[in-house]
C-alpha cells in the first residue's frame, strides 16, 4: 500500500517539486471583499493589482469537504494519506483536515505543520521522500514532528498595510507600528515551536533587516537545507541565497529560492522577504565531527 502526500496551497512548494514528489494540494480561499476565489484559480496579477490599490484581501482555510474530496479518491484507489497543513495557530486548516480524516480511520494521518509557507512545504517534501523509502504513516508523522524542531524561519515586511487589513497579527501590530515609526525600523518575525508568528527583534532599514535575518540563520549551523522566499524581489532573494548557501556550506543549486504564494502575499504584502534553514540531525552532526 503506497502513501500519498497532501498539503495545501499555502505551502508554496515550487511546481517542479510538486510534480517530482506527486504531492497533492488542497486550495485555500482568497476573499476580495464579498467575493471568494480558490487560491488555485486566482491569478497573481489580480492579487497584486488589488494589493496595489489598497483593496481588502483576506484568506481562509479549506472547508472539511475540500479535504474529503482530496482524501476520498486516494483512499478508494488503495492508498494511505499523510496530510501536512498550515499552522493551526493561525488557521482552521488543520482542524478541517483532521475532521475530514475521521472518516478514514487508519488510512489518513494529519500533521499540523506548525509553520507557514515553505516551512511546512519542506515537511510535505520530506514526507514524500520517506514514503518513497517505505516508511509507514506513523513513522512519517513522528519524523515530521521531529523535523519541526529543526526548522528555523525568519521574515520581515516592508509595510504593515496588508497585515493590518488581514487582522491575523493584531497582537503584534501595535509593537510593529511603533518600531516602524522610529528611525525606519523593521520588525524581524519568526515562527515559534507552537507555530505562532512572534517577534524576533528589530533592525534598522531593509538592508539592516536582511543582515539581521542572515545572522540569525547563520547561527543555526550546521544545516541541511536553505530556503529563501520573496514577494517581488528575485534579485535580492538570489543574493541572500548566495550568501546563506556559501556561509552554511549548502550547495547553491540545492538552495530553494521561491516567490511566495497568494496566501502569504495577501497578508504580508509584496515587500516580504523570508528565509529559513533545516538544521542537521544531531547524529549527522556527530558523524561529521568524528
Amino acid at each position: 500500500m503506497t502513501i500519498k502526500i497532501v498539503t495545501d496551497t499555502g505551502s508554496d512548494i515550487p511546481p517542479d517539486l510538486l510534480a517530482a514528489y506527486d504531492i497533492h494540494q488542497v486550495p485555500l480561499i482568497l476573499r476580495f471583499g464579498d467575493h471568494e476565489v480558490l487560491d488555485s484559480e486566482a491569478t497573481r496579477a489580480e492579487l497584486e493589482k488589488r494589493l496595489a490599490a489598497g483593496l481588502p484581501c483576506d484568506t481562509s482555510g479549506p472547508p472539511v469537504g475540500a479535504y474529503d474530496e482530496a482524501f476520498a479518491p486516494l483512499v478508494a484507489a488503495g492508498h494511505q494519506v499523510l496530510c501536512v497543513t498550515l499552522t493551526g495557530a493561525h488557521s482552521v486548516t488543520y482542524n478541517s483536515a483532521w475532521a475530514a480524516a475521521q472518516s478514514y480511520p487508519g488510512q489518513v494521518e494529519v500533521v499540523d505543520g506548525r509553520s507557514v509557507s515553505l516551512g511546512y512545504g519542506l515537511q510535505a517534501i520530506e514526507a514524500a521522500q520517506l514514503a518513497a523509502a517505505g516508511a509507514d504513516l506513523t513513522t512519517i508523522a513522528v519524523a515530521l514532528r521531529e523535523m519541526q524542531s529543526r526548522i528555523t524561519i525568519r521574515f520581515f515586511l516592508e509595510s504593515l498595510d496588508q497585515v493590518k487589513r488581514g487582522g491575523r497579527l493584531n497582537a503584534l501590530i501595535p509593537v510593529m507600528s511603533r518600531l516602524g515609526q522610529t528611525l525606519n525600523i523593521r520588525a524581524i518575525l519568526m515562527i515559534d515551536e507552537e507555530g505562532r508568528i512572534t517577534m524576533d527583534g528589530p533592525a534598522r532599514g531593509r538592508k539592516g533587516a536582511i543582515r539581521r535575518l542572515t545572522q540569525d540563520l547563520l547561527e543555526t549551523a550546521p544545516v541541511e537545507t536553505v530556503i529563501v522566499g520573496h514577494g517581488h524581489s528575485p534579485d535580492e532573494a538570489a543574493a541572500l541565497a548566495d550568501k546563506l548557501a556559501a556561509s552554511l556550506k549548502v550547495p547553491r543549486d540545492e538552495t530553494i529560492v521561491f516567490e511566495v504564494g497568494a496566501v502569504l502575499l495577501a497578508h504580508a504584502g509584496k515587500g516580504v522577504l523570508a528565509a529559513g534553514t533545516v538544521r542537521k540531525r544531531r547524529n549527522e552532526q556527530e558523524q561529521e565531527d568524528e
